[in-house]
This record gives C-alpha cells, sequence and structure tokens, in this order.
C-alpha cells in the first residue's frame, strides 16, 4: 500500500514537474511552459543586462555570482508584470528572484527589459534607489504602447491632484500607497532629464543625491535648475506643451541655466538626433521591425498642478538589508498577495 502512494506521488511529481522547461546561461536560470521560450527568455535577458548596462552605465557588467533566476507565466490572459527581489550584502546584491508574466510580446519588450534594469542598478549602485528614479528610469525601457499608457495615466493623475510634490517625491524610500502615480510622474520626469543629458548624466545624478542626500544641490549641478520646486514648474511646463523633444540638451545650456532659460527650450519639438532618440527607445532584441521614438500627442494647454509640500529638513538614509523591487502587477490567482495594476490592464 505505502509502495503505491509512493509511486502514485512520484508520477504527480514528474507530471507536475514537465510543465515547466528550463534554459541557463551565463548569468540567468529561467523556467517557463517550453523549453523554447524559457531559451528566448534567457538569451533576451542577457542581451538587455549587456546593452543597457552600456547605455546606462557606459560599460557592461561583471559576471554575477550566482545567476538570477527567472520564472516566466505567460499568457495573453495576464496582465504585464514582474517583481524581482535580493538582498545587499556590503554593496554586493545577491539571493536573485524574478518573477515575470504577460503576453510573450510584453514579456520580451516591456517587462524583461524592466526588470533587468533592476538588476543593473542594484549591482551598479549596491544599495536601493529611490522609488521614483528607479521605477521610471526602469519604465524608459518598455515599449512604447506601454510608455504611452504612462502618459496618459500622467495627464489623469495631474488634472486629479494626484500628482506628488518634488520634495516629497525625492524623499521617497518605500512605494506609497497611491503607488500609480509615482510610476507615472517618476516615469516623466526621468524622460525629462534625460532628454537634457542623456542616460549615464541621470546615473550620476542620482548617485550623487543618494551620496549627499541633497537633491537640490544634484539637480543645480547636472541640470542646471536651483531648486527642486524650479525643476518641478519646469518640469509641467514642458508636460503641458506634450512633453516634447527638447531643443538644446544641458551640455548644450550655460552653466548658469535658470527656470526661464530651460522653458524657452522647451517651446517647441526638435527634430531628433541621434542621442535623444536613443535615450527613448527600449532596446528591443525580439521585437519585430526597427524601434520607434516616444513622441506621445499634446495635451493642450490644460491646467496641471502639484499642490506644494511643507520642505522638510535633512534626514539620515538608511540602507534596509534586503530590497524588493516591484513593478506592479494584477493577481494570477486568488489570494496572491501582489500589487494590483488594473489601471495599466
Amino acid at each position: 500500500m505505502d509502495a503505491r502512494k509512493h509511486a502514485a506521488l512520484a508520477v504527480i511529481g514528474l507530471a507536475i514537474s514537465s510543465l515547466a522547461a528550463g534554459y541557463r546561461t551565463e548569468n540567468f536560470v529561467v523556467s517557463a511552459r517550453t523549453a523554447e521560450f524559457a531559451q528566448r527568455v534567457a538569451l533576451a535577458a542577457e542581451q538587455y543586462r549587456r546593452e543597457l548596462a552600456i547605455s546606462w552605465l557606459g560599460a557592461p557588467l561583471p559576471r554575477w555570482q550566482s545567476p538570477c533566476p527567472i520564472q516566466v507565466h505567460d499568457s495573453p490572459a495576464l496582465g504585464a508584470g514582474g517583481v524581482t527581489t535580493f538582498a545587499f550584502d556590503n554593496g554586493r546584491p545577491f539571493g536573485w528572484e524574478m518573477v515575470i508574466q504577460g503576453s510573450q510580446q510584453r514579456i520580451l519588450d516591456s517587462v524583461l527589459p524592466h526588470e533587468i534594469t533592476h538588476t543593473i542598478f542594484a549591482t551598479h549602485f549596491g544599495r536601493p534607489l529611490p522609488r521614483w528614479a528607479d521605477e521610471g528610469a526602469c519604465t524608459t525601457v518598455e515599449d512604447i504602447s506601454e510608455r504611452s499608457k504612462q502618459h496618459k495615466l500622467l495627464i489623469r493623475f495631474l488634472l486629479t491632484e494626484r500628482g506628488i510634490a518634488f520634495n516629497k517625491m525625492f524623499a521617497m524610500k518605500e512605494y506609497p500607497r497611491d503607488i500609480m502615480p509615482l510610476y507615472a510622474q517618476g516615469y516623466s520626469l526621468t524622460r525629462f532629464l534625460i532628454q537634457q543629458g542623456g542616460r549615464q548624466r541621470f546615473v550620476r545624478f542620482v548617485g550623487q543625491g543618494m551620496d549627499t542626500n541633497n537633491w537640490t544641490a544634484a539637480t543645480r549641478e547636472f541640470y542646471g535648475y536651483s531648486s527642486l520646486g524650479e525643476l518641478q514648474d519646469a518640469w509641467l511646463e514642458w508636460v503641458k506643451q506634450g512633453s516634447p523633444q527638447i531643443a538644446l540638451p544641458i551640455a548644450a545650456r550655460p552653466p548658469s541655466a535658470t527656470r526661464g532659460s530651460a522653458s524657452a527650450n522647451m517651446g517647441t519639438a526638435a527634430t531628433p538626433t541621434s542621442t535623444t532618440t536613443s535615450d527613448l527607445v527600449a532596446v528591443q532584441p525580439m521585437a519585430a521591425g526597427p524601434a520607434r521614438p516616444y513622441t506621445p500627442g499634446s495635451t493642450g494647454r490644460v491646467e496641471l498642478a502639484i499642490r506644494s509640500q511643507p520642505t522638510a529638513g535633512p534626514t539620515a538614509t538608511k540602507v534596509r538589508p534586503r530590497q524588493q523591487l516591484t513593478r506592479p502587477q494584477p493577481p494570477r490567482q486568488s489570494g496572491q498577495q501582489v500589487l494590483e495594476w488594473s489601471a495599466r490592464r
């Protein structure tokens, strides 16, 4: 009796294991429904890891000591999303765990590059980033269809007083309860800054802001705005005008650039150069056809505003021993503890 029971359990175990297939590369171990898709995800992950690291940091990352496991749940009925979890040990991330879901197309052109960018930043900085910068930067590498959704959501949030004041947003170490405005606003601000100086300047800016905990000084040094309030006003004006391509990047501006001079350079959309286009287009090794720059339609001269927040004094930077980076997703099954993403479905 016991032998038959054990044999039955073994058969069940083999049946369950046969539902998933795996593929391993130098830095990733992928588990998916089919061996073919596991291989596609693994090879795309390696390509994103290399090409996005070069784009953001100027050089590829060294090999991780242990590969990152990726669990893939692909279905056209699943909303696109993912979760990447890891810990830090003396500035080194370890214990990678990544779970991604959605249609195969959205997994390859949006979810995977988003989550890979989280791992690139974790490896480079060795500590948690401010939520707006982390999620904002990771969203810039998604497919145009997903980025366009964020732009539309941003306008809705700003018109319904759900915008986040910059002095509050820059101080956030954790996700707020109202999470979607952080994604939309962080993405838009990141795009605004990248247009003015490129991805590598943005990375240096974030690094100095975290090192000094003085975002006002970092903003002034890297982008020429004298305060977070001035940056917020210039960004809002840019959003009102439809988030156009910025004609004059920061490298071409005088060091004493002010909000007025910056705003004057945002009035018309310029013909994209190779630099600004590469900043806006995701690396898409699996996508069919050429990548396209993100050019959202004009929002019109609408009244977009953010309620001012009291300026808080400087606070000590605390690095949590464990950090989870999350891209909100709809639940896969009842009772699963994930963040809702119904707004983006």
